[in-house]
């Protein structure tokens, strides 16, 4: 499952497009580390150049929800442009970031002149839709040490670009923890235990997978 809503070749035809084509058209900013994106308006496609993005929300309380980290090459902000209105979710720099920003005038005038690239971006949206439902099947089907192997897997599947089963997100146990809805103690246990059970190792601070079928076994979602 995990492998065919994350198609590798899909998805580096859709960056070729964003970075090579629509990028050039656009605005280039510099947010730092832990600056927040949140526009008043949802007339821009943001396209990372370089760094990273959580897209999150707060609760009253000011805990954060984190729905997706978007890395170089993907966009953010093309839900609320084709929505045409803002929601509740914010964007934080979890690195210093270049992002490119195109106006709607730009991304409705290349719409026109290649409509195929609606494709580039339902793609997008349908992932990030399919990503929440998983989530949230994750949620509320696994336990603890089901709901982490479930989100290394999903990392897995995004990361392993280059078919070396590292992960090159930098995670802390604290942000692992608060993705999938459990403490920090219970992660740092649970990735002690992946640990000895040879099913991950680390490695200056990234992780590498190195038994997936264990961690699939692990779950009690079918993601075959």
């Amino acid at each position: 499952m995990y492998e065919k809503i994350f198609d590798l070749d899909v998805q580096k035809k859709m960056d070729i497009f964003f970075m090579e084509e629509l990028s050039q058209c656009g605005r280039v900013e510099i947010f730092q580390k832990g600056q927040i994106i949140n526009p008043n308006h949802p007339n821009h496609i943001y396209i990372i150049l370089e760094g990273e993005v959580n897209q999150v929300m707060y609760s009253r309380n000011g805990d954060e929800i984190i729905f997706y980290r978007i890395t170089e090459g993907s966009i953010f902000g093309e839900i609320d442009f084709f929505h045409k209105n803002r929601t509740f979710v914010v964007n934080k720099a979890v690195t210093k970031c270049k992002i490119s920003v195109v106006t709607r005038d730009i991304v409705e005038c290349k719409l026109k002149k290649y409509p195929k690239i609606y494709e580039y971006f339902l793609m997008s949206i349908i992932t990030k839709y399919r990503m929440v439902m998983l989530e949230l099947a994750n949620f509320q089907s696994n336990d603890a040490m089901g709901k982490l192997a479930d989100f290394f897997i999903r990392l897995y599947y995004t990361e392993n670009i280059n078919k070396k089963n590292n992960i090159s997100i930098v995670l802390t146990h604290e942000e692992i923890a608060n993705r999938i809805g459990l403490n920090r103690i219970t992660v740092t246990n649970s990735i002690k235990l992946f640990k000895e059970k040879d099913l991950i190792e680390m490695k200056d601070r990234k992780i590498i997978i190195k038994d997936i079928e264990g961690l699939k076994g692990l779950t009690n979602i079918p993601i075959e």
